[in-house]
């Protein structure tokens, strides 16, 4: 077991490699939805990937931390909150996601989904910590940003579904539990026994669901399996890493605002990859979230603050 690094606030080195690890885990976040999405257009289903992404997500965390002979062990009053952290933080935000970008474009799905880091922000409120105005200028912002870099604007919106939507508002849940727990389970144990055991915990979940043995080893091809490795290495084992080593050197609602820098990641890597229109006001968008981001990094939390 470890500890976060100081229970006061946090040293200057501490919040840049926080702010560091929250926003490259948003990079490869934004080009594994690229990845998958190409994915989905070749056939693989949302809910087949979301699963083999957890499967093979954690057989790669459990062996190189075993090999490296970790101490996962954790306390047995812990397991609840770490299976919801599991079945819930982990497994619930893949296959949501998925099942919502299935239904309405990527970008619409991820304003939504980030609406998380101000329910983050309410949830501290409610508890007690002090939000400074500027942090929450920080997150409006980003929010906004965030929706025209996504390109949620755009005309297509009239022709998306309630399910689409309600699924990704649940995602939008699912994404703050996600970071809230993170971050209180960070606060004891270290970022390998997060992984583990969050993982192993989804694994569970989706043994129940749908056992492994039912996935289509044999029908997929050659190429399925090489965009479903891309997606659990890029879109997976790195940033959920990155992302749960930031909750425990910065504010959860921290590393959630930073989070919002993904779109803009998956616009940039759209119109690089795939050739996509990059049009102004997704560049002022994406601009937008790094002027947001940067007000909250420039503000330096404490013990009772966020």
């Amino acid at each position: 077991m470890g500890s976060r690094l100081t229970s006061q606030s946090p040293a200057p080195l501490q919040l840049g490699l926080g702010y560091t690890f929250a926003l490259t885990a948003a990079a490869f976040f934004g080009v594994g939805g690229i990845i998958a999405k190409a994915a989905f257009n070749s056939g693989v289903q949302p809910s087949i990937l979301a699963e083999w992404r957890v499967l093979f997500a954690f057989l790669v965390f459990i062996s190189i931390f075993a090999a490296l002979r970790l101490d996962l062990r954790i306390r047995r009053s812990d397991l609840p909150m770490f299976a919801i952290f599991g079945i819930v933080g982990l497994a619930g935000v893949s296959l949501i996601y998925y099942e919502a970008i299935k239904r309405i474009p990527i970008g619409v799905a991820l304003v939504i989904e980030y609406t998380g880091p101000v329910l983050l922000l309410i949830y501290a409120r409610l508890r007690g910590r002090a939000v400074g105005g500027r942090l929450w200028i920080a997150a409006a912002l980003a929010v906004l940003g965030c929706f025209f870099a996504a390109g949620a604007y755009d005309a297509r919106l009239r022709e998306l579904n309630a399910l689409g939507l309600a699924l990704a508002a649940m995602d939008s849940f699912f994404f703050a539990l996600y970071f809230a727990l993170g971050e209180r389970l960070g606060k004891t144990y270290r970022t390998p026994t997060l992984l583990v055991w969050g993982f192993g915990f989804a694994l569970v979940g989706w043994s129940v669901v749908h056992p492994p043995w039912l996935l289509p080893w044999t029908e997929t091809t050659v190429d399925g399996y090489v965009q479903i490795a891309a997606v659990v290495v890029i879109a997976t084992v790195i940033p959920f890493a990155l992302t749960l080593a930031a909750v425990r050197l910065i504010p959860a609602a921290r590393v959630g605002l930073a989070a919002t820098f993904e779109p803009v990641v998956a616009a940039v890597a759209a119109w690089i990859a795939l050739g996509e229109h990059l049009d102004p006001l997704q560049i002022a968008g994406g601009v937008v979230v790094l002027i947001g981001i940067g007000i909250a990094q420039s503000l330096r939390p404490t013990a009772e603050s966020v």
